[in-house]
């Protein structure tokens, strides 16, 4: 890989710059997924109090689903050479695949704006003296700038920060795994709930599915001919070891402590215990974490940018995206569980019908032609439609009292009849892929 600033923003990578390695599918994902934002789903699992065997499973089965989605989403890089969101345009037209870039826009802003939150914490927690804001603001600039490089730069961090990560990571696991007889005031009062299960799925499946409309941002320079299989299991498997691990030790840290907050200093303070040393492992890991997860949040936040906006420059939108997220950050500081949370469950709805789509376009119908990004129809309704009618039928299966912490107090017939379960995004996903094929086979 070559070490300059990358020249391209959204335009289609043609042969002559097509370069890389699958390896780097994996230590990609397996950094961006090692970070204390997926650590911090371990505290929220522990206060679902699911037997020791559903809680497995809930691990297990959502981060399996949503690392498969960003594999079988990354493979799609080479073939078009075009970011994920640009890829979209194939599936539902130059115009009509707008809404999603939007939503995608924002969505990208959310996860910037919450490791830059956990960032800010980290460096606030060392020096009390660094108000938050302005903590929040140091993590900005260094994620800015590798950000600013592009891609190469990316994968090349991604890398590096994927092992030390790897070994930070399994020294925190090994001591939080230290005390396991205080899991016996956790197991006396696990008891299985189907509406704390689906929460348990929802939050794995919803961080780990989150990356999805990311994952062709950065596979898209590989050679065409690269074999797809080897792209979704590298990445597949990259996202889904990494987010599990971070998990489990979240989850164990609760158990540990007693502290349920989901807060990163909590991390630093139990490391602590066994030595400063170990402190200092906590604090480079957690902040070395959200700098992983945080460069691929405002890269891809760029591009989005871009599909919206074609006549800005990359660099103009990652000032942009930085701008807004940093004053998210700030804002979200404020109660960083309930707006991790909050926001974390409600990103399912959009993304999972979109991906159904875009995952029948390519691997049913096999429409792989990339000159439709640019050339192809201005809207094509039959896949909005698709999308419009799966959505709404997944709404009887929505929970959004329980994903939006009570902002909008509706929970669905369905749900209801489910002990308060949310489903619907598996719902929308299957409803609107089937659809959509449907409509299209229609057509011919």
């Amino acid at each position: 890989m070559t070490s300059v600033m990358e020249r391209l923003g959204i335009e289609h990578i043609p042969e002559s710059m097509r370069h890389g390695r699958t390896i780097y599918q994996f230590t990609l994902w397996f950094a961006s997924n090692l970070t204390v934002a997926d650590y911090a789903l371990g505290p929220i699992l522990y206060t679902l109090g699911l037997p020791i065997p559903w809680l497995i499973l809930a691990l297990v089965l959502g981060n399996v689903l949503g690392g498969l989605l960003v594999g079988l989403l990354a493979a799609m890089g080479p073939t078009y050479g075009y970011p994920q969101i640009m890829i979209s345009r194939a599936a539902y037209g130059r115009v009509g695949n707008l809404p999603f870039a939007i939503a995608n826009w924002i969505s990208t802003l959310g996860w910037f704006s919450v490791n830059a939150i956990i960032g800010g914490y980290i460096i606030n927690y060392m020096d009390p003296r660094i108000p938050l804001y302005a903590a929040i603001l140091i993590t900005v600039i260094t994620q800015f700038v590798i950000a600013l490089f592009g891609y190469d730069i990316i994968h090349r961090s991604e890398y590096i920060l994927s092992i030390v990560l790897g070994i930070m990571f399994a020294v925190s696991l090994a001591l939080s795994l230290t005390k396991p007889h205080l899991l016996s005031a956790y197991l006396r009062t696990a008891t299985f709930n189907p509406f704390n299960f689906a929460i348990a799925l929802a939050t794995v499946f919803s961080y780990i599915m989150s990356w999805g409309p990311y994952a062709s941002d950065y596979s898209r320079y590989l050679p065409e001919n690269t074999g797809k299989t080897r792209i979704i299991a590298y990445a597949a498997l990259g996202g889904l070891l990494a987010s599990l691990w971070s998990e489990v030790v979240g989850f164990a840290v609760a158990a540990a402590t007693g502290n349920t907050s989901g807060l990163p200093t909590v991390l630093v303070q139990f490391m602590g215990n066994y030595g400063f040393a170990y402190a200092v492992i906590a604090v480079a890991a957690l902040f070395l974490g959200a700098l992983a997860a945080n460069v691929l949040n405002i890269y891809t936040n760029s591009l989005s940018a871009l599909a919206i906006y074609s006549k800005a420059r990359r660099w103009q939108a990652l000032v942009a995206g930085a701008i807004v997220g940093t004053l998210m950050a700030v804002l979200g500081g404020l109660n960083f569980v309930s707006y991790y949370e909050g926001f974390l469950l409600f990103l399912d709805y959009w993304i999972t019908p979109w991906i159904g789509i875009l995952l029948v376009m390519f691997y049913v119908d096999r429409v792989r032609d990339w000159r439709l990004v640019e050339e192809g129809p201005r809207v094509i309704w039959r896949a909005l439609l698709a999308y419009v009618i799966g959505l709404l039928i997944s709404i009887p299966f929505m929970n959004l009292d329980a994903a939006t912490g009570g902002l909008i107090p509706y929970t669905g017939p369905m749900a209801n009849a489910l002990g308060g379960a949310d489903i619907s995004y598996f719902i929308s996903f299957i409803a609107t892929s089937i659809i959509y094929l449907m409509l299209m086979r229609g057509k011919e």
